[in-house]
Formats: structure tokens, sequence, C-alpha cells
């Protein structure tokens, strides 16, 4: 599990398996995994991919 994205490879990570877990049926550990993946990569894109 993904607890961090610090690197872009990390973001790229993330994001790999935030659509692995999307494609197939989920467990309740999967759903929090992805939430919490969703929660990471969209701080990850604020604090890296803003053009402000």
């Amino acid at each position: 599990m993904i607890y961090d994205i610090v690197t872009e490879d990390d973001y790229r990570d993330a994001l790999n398996r935030f659509l692995e877990i999307c494609e197939a049926p989920k467990s309740d550990e999967e759903a929090k995994e992805m939430f919490l993946l969703m929660t990471l990569m969209e701080k990850y894109e604020r604090e890296n991919c803003s053009f402000n």
C-alpha cells in the first residue's frame, strides 16, 4: 500500500494501482486504499502540478 507520494515515479505507481483497483471488484480494504490514493494524488497534484 502507498502511504505518501513524493516523486513523479511515486505518483505513477499510485496512479497505476488506482487504475488496477478501479478495474476489479473491490473489497473494503481496496475501497479504503482507493480513497487514500485519490487523496494522496490530489495532494501531489496541488503541490507539484499547479501553474499558479
